[in-house]
């Protein structure tokens, strides 16, 4: 899950990707802001809210969805003065994919040991 948004300057709070935006007015300082992510839904939202949250460096992050018709999660951060919320961000993308990576690794290792029982169909 590589990270589709590029780096901005601190000055220019206008980031449109098409998949990753910051919602207008929302980034008050670089501290604080709320990202819109396009096309995702709980499945994005839990896991990058439970990544971020992790860091020390965040004081705050949630996510919602703004009404189930619709396909986009909003993730708010708020972070220390430490780092701001884009950086946390970009973080936080990256180590949700090596958690990723780590996960596939793992189960690939196990696979290939091949200490598995096939099952028919229907009895577990």
């Amino acid at each position: 899950m590589p990270a589709t948004a590029t780096r901005m300057e601190e000055d220019n709070v206008e980031v449109d990707t098409g998949k990753v935006t910051i919602v207008p007015g929302t980034m008050t300082e670089p501290q604080c802001a709320t990202f819109c992510l396009q096309d995702e839904d709980h499945t994005l939202g839990n896991a990058l809210r439970w990544v971020l949250m992790k860091n020390r460096e965040v004081d705050f992050a949630s996510y919602s969805i703004p009404h189930p018709s619709e396909t986009r999660t909003n993730l708010r951060i708020q972070t220390s003065d430490k780092t701001t919320a884009v950086d946390t961000m970009f973080k936080g993308l990256d180590d949700l994919s090596d958690i990723c990576s780590h996960v596939i690794q793992t189960f690939q290792a196990e696979l290939a040991k091949g200490e598995f029982e096939y099952f028919e169909d229907g009895a577990f």
